[in-house]
């Protein structure tokens, strides 16, 4: 870890790469009656794991520098808001925060931001940031070849200015997934990569509001970064509606930040 909360291991990628031409090696091998099929089982393993934990276990760097936190020399946080902007949570989110004074910073999808140019206009003018959260928010994003990415980051950079915003300088990766080609190509478009010090999981249907506060609470400490959504999906029965809970979440959550003595402000803020 270096200083501000940024994780840095660089060992991560090499084994990223490695278990690329392991894989490729071992299945030529295969086809070739050469080497047993455990050879490309075992490298594919490895990729899988690595995968893994620089995925799900953000806070490991395992892949690069990330962003997990802010200095503590203030009684500071930044909330922080994906997938957005809605034209239904949104608002309710920007009434809240104005309510209580507070300021954020959204990761915005560029298609969404393209849509819904009047709500990127209003955080603009509430003097929330806004940042870049590629521009289609895939699965397979993660995956794609560098070109691809540097192509997508760089469409929903075009998107939010379009849409009236700042040159976002922050991204951070769709569902949270990272992989090398993620991390080259946002060290391509010169963008630094967040992570988060909490997330509510706001998005997930069996989240109640009660267990996303249960999940906060923990990290509200100066410095903090917390995630929450005001644009995802959750997903019941296989049913896909576009609604989250982040707006009851943040009704609590506020009150909370207040009474401990913390003020939200915008990821620039935390840092400056």
């Amino acid at each position: 870890m270096t200083s501000r909360g940024v994780y840095s291991f660089r060992w991560g990628r090499s084994l990223y790469h490695l278990s690329s031409v392991l894989c490729l090696l071992g299945l030529a091998l295969w086809l070739l009656h050469k080497a047993p099929a455990s050879w490309f089982g075992w490298s594919l393993l490895l990729r899988a794991v690595l995968i893994g934990i620089g995925s799900f276990i953000a806070r490991s760097g395992v892949f690069g520098r990330i962003l997990m936190s802010g200095p503590t020399a203030r009684p500071l946080v930044a909330l922080t808001f994906d997938d957005g902007p809605d034209p239904l949570t949104t608002p309710r989110v920007l009434d809240l925060l104005a309510q209580y004074g507070a300021q954020a910073t959204f990761f915005v999808i560029g298609e969404r931001a393209a849509a819904q140019p009047a709500l990127i206009a209003r955080l603009v003018e509430a003097g929330h940031q806004v940042e870049n959260h590629s521009q289609r928010h895939s699965w397979a994003t993660a995956f794609g070849p560098v070109a691809r990415l540097v192509a997508d980051f760089s469409q929903a950079q075009q998107s939010i200015v379009d849409a009236g915003a700042a040159p976002p300088r922050f991204f951070r990766a769709p569902i949270g997934i990272l992989s090398p080609p993620i991390i080259a190509a946002v060290q391509r478009l010169g963008l630094q990569l967040v992570g988060w010090s909490a997330k509510a999981r706001d998005g997930w249907a069996s989240t109640t509001v009660e267990a996303a506060l249960a999940r906060l609470e923990p990290a509200l400490r100066p410095g903090a970064i917390l995630l929450l959504h005001d644009g995802s999906e959750r997903r019941s029965n296989q049913v896909m509606t576009r609604t989250t809970i982040a707006p009851e979440v943040l009704a609590q959550l506020l009150p909370l930040l207040r009474k401990r003595g913390l003020r939200s402000v915008t990821l620039d803020e935390l840092l400056g």
